[in-house]
């Protein structure tokens, strides 16, 4: 029983973090869209203060 118990806490436990892991990759993606939308709103003004 004690054996199934610590199989089942290190599966647990590699599932955590996989989860973790995805939800970090997915917040990385989420940033690197918000740059290139900064960076393209950027030159967007720039070109419309110039006119």
């Amino acid at each position: 029983m004690e054996v199934i118990i610590g199989l089942i806490i290190i599966v647990a436990i590699i599932f955590i973090t996989r989860l973790f892991g995805a939800w970090m990759l997915r917040i990385d993606e989420v940033i690197k869209y918000q740059k290139e939308i900064l960076t393209e709103l950027k030159r967007h003004n720039f070109r419309k203060t110039d006119d």
